[in-house]
């Protein structure tokens, strides 16, 4: 775990470097989410345009305080209800 309460899987770092999603990009959309959102299973989606171009979304699930990253994308389009509230 890290200072900023949050720690990553094997399988999230994994993502990031296949995605080429960097640190610093996952520190920005965990500090400053555009949309936090909860999943099917209980998880929690949060996502953030970090770049012009690049919108990045975490999946993480936390315990004891401590937000557990276990997936990072990167997402192309938002679909569903959530396009219909953010003008992306």
């Amino acid at each position: 775990m890290n200072k900023k309460g949050y720690k990553l899987t094997k399988h999230a770092i994994k993502r990031m470097r296949d995605r080429n999603i960097s640190i610093n990009e996952v520190e920005k959309v965990m500090a400053d989410p555009d949309i936090v959102y909860p999943g099917k299973r209980g998880e929690m989606n949060i996502i953030k345009q970090v770049k012009k171009d690049k919108k990045i979304r975490i999946v993480c699930i936390e315990e004891k305080m401590i937000k557990i990253i276990i997936t990072a994308i990167v997402v192309n389009q938002i679909k569903g209800v959530i396009n219909e509230h953010w003008n992306w």
